[in-house]
C-alpha cells in the first residue's frame, strides 16, 4: 500500500500496523499507518500544498466513507464513546470505560470511537475482551498497566529529510513501548472471542500510535469529515466520558444535532459517564498560584438544560429531551435508555444509508 492509495473497504489494524518491528526502540515508526502520517505532514497537513494530493486525499475519504456506509449496512446498534486522549491506563475512569464498553457489546450494541488512545483506547479494549472471560480481560489491563500513559507527541518529530529528530527520540521510543503493551494484551483474547468495534481515527493524529483492539477502521485525511460521520452515525447515543477540547467539541456538535431535531423521538440521548463527576463539576483552581487544579471538570448539566429549554421552546416536549440527558456510571441504566432509543436510531440509520446508496450512481 501506498499514501494516499484509493480505497474502498475499511482498514484492518493488521493493515495499519504492517511494519511494526517490536523489538527495535522506534518500531512503531515503521508501520503502513506512520509512514502515511510521515507523508501527510511533509504535504502540508490538513491543508496539501498541491492540488493533485489534494485530489487523492479526497478521494480516499470519499472512498472510506462508502466503506463505512457498507459497513454500517448490516452492523448492530452504534454507541459512540467519546472521551480524552490523555486518559492513563490505571485511573478508575479508564477501567470503568472498559468494563462499560464490555457490556454494550454484551448487549448487542457496536462501539465506535475516535480511535486514539485513553478513553478511546479503553472502550475497544473492553468490546474486544467482551466474550473473554474476567481472568483473561484482568490480564490485559495488567499488561497494559505497565505502560500506563501515551507521552505528548505534539509538535515537530521529524526533520525535513523525515529522520527523527534526536531530541524526540525519547518520546517516540515510550510510544513504542505503549502500543506494544497494546498488542502483548491483545494476544490475550482468544481470537475466536474478539468483540466487534469500529475506530473512525484521522491522520491529523498520526502522530499516536493506533490502538489496535478495533475489529475495523475508517481512518481518514481530514478531520472534520472524520468528526462529522463519528457524531453523525452514532445516532443511538453517545457517552462522553471525561475528556478535554476535542470532546466538548464533539459534545457540542452532537447538542446542534439535536438541537434542530424537532422529532422527540429521534433526539440522540447524551450520556455522561465519570465515576468523579467530572461533567458536573467546575473547575477548582489554586487562588495562590492560578495553575494547580485542586478539582478538575467541565459543568454541563445546567448549560445543557437551558440550551435545549430554548431548543423546544415553541413544543411542549422539553422534559421528554431533557430525560435523555443522563450523568450517571448505571450501566443498567444506560441500557435501559439506549434500548429505548434505537428503533428509532435505527430507522434513522436506514434513511441515511438510502440517501447514500440513491446518491451513489450520480457520484460514480
Amino acid at each position: 500500500m501506498t499514501a494516499y492509495e484509493a480505497r474502498t473497504t475499511l482498514y484492518t489494524a493488521d493493515e495499519l500496523l504492517e511494519g511494526f518491528l517490536p523489538d527495535d526502540e522506534l518500531g512503531f515508526t515503521e508501520t503502513y499507518d506512520f509512514s502515511v502520517y510521515r507523508r501527510f505532514v511533509k504535504d502540508g497537513g490538513t491543508a496539501p500544498f498541491s492540488p493533485e494530493v489534494r485530489l487523492r486525499q479526497a478521494a480516499h475519504d470519499a472512498g472510506i466513507s462508502g466503506a463505512l456506509a457498507e459497513h454500517l449496512g448490516t452492523a448492530p446498534p452504534l454507541v459512540g464513546v467519546m472521551g480524552g486522549h490523555s486518559l492513563s491506563r490505571k485511573e478508575p475512569a479508564y477501567l470503568l470505560v472498559a468494563d462499560l464498553a464490555r457490556h454494550l457489546t454484551r448487549n448487542d450494541f457496536l462501539i465506535a470511537t475516535g480511535g486514539g488512545p485513553g478513553a478511546m483506547e479503553a472502550a475497544h479494549l473492553g468490546a474486544m475482551f467482551a466474550d473473554a472471560d474476567d481472568a483473561a480481560m484482568e490480564k490485559a489491563l495488567e499488561v497494559i498497566g505497565g505502560t500506563p500513559k501515551l507521552p505528548r507527541l505534539n509538535g515537530e518529530l521529524f526533520g525535513a529529510d523525515g529522520s527523527v529528530l534526536p531530541e524526540r527520540r525519547e518520546d517516540l521510543r515510550a510510544a513504542h513501548l505503549w502500543l506494544k503493551a497494546a498488542l502483548q494484551a491483545k494476544d490475550l483474547c482468544p481470537g475466536q472471542q474478539h468483540g466487534k468495534s469500529l475506530a473512525i481515527p484521522t491522520w491529523k493524529y498520526g502522530q499516536e500510535p493506533t490502538t489496535p483492539f478495533a475489529t475495523v477502521y475508517a481512518k481518514y485525511f481530514q478531520n472534520s469529515i472524520r468528526e462529522e460521520a463519528l457524531v453523525a452515525r452514532a445516532r443511538t447515543g453517545i457517552i462522553y466520558a471525561r475528556g478535554g477540547g476535542g470532546t466538548i467539541r464533539e459534545i457540542f456538535q452532537d447538542v446542534e444535532e439535536n438541537y434542530y431535531e424537532e422529532d422527540t423521538a429521534k433526539f440522540t440521548p447524551m450520556i455522561f459517564f465519570d465515576p468523579d463527576g467530572y461533567w458536573q463539576n467546575d473547575v477548582d483552581i489554586d487562588p495562590e498560584t492560578g495553575r494547580n487544579l485542586r478539582r478538575q471538570g467541565v459543568r454541563l448539566d445546567g448549560v445543557l438544560e437551558e440550551i435545549f429549554k430554548i431548543a423546544r421552546a415553541r413544543h411542549h416536549d422539553t422534559a421528554e429531551c431533557l430525560a435523555k440527558i443522563r450523568f450517571t456510571v448505571d450501566f443498567d441504566d444506560i441500557v435501559r435508555l439506549l434500548k429505548s432509543h434505537q428503533d428509532a436510531a435505527q430507522e434513522n440509520r436506514a434513511l441515511m444509508l438510502k440517501h447514500y446508496a440513491d446518491a451513489r450512481p450520480a457520484a460514480l
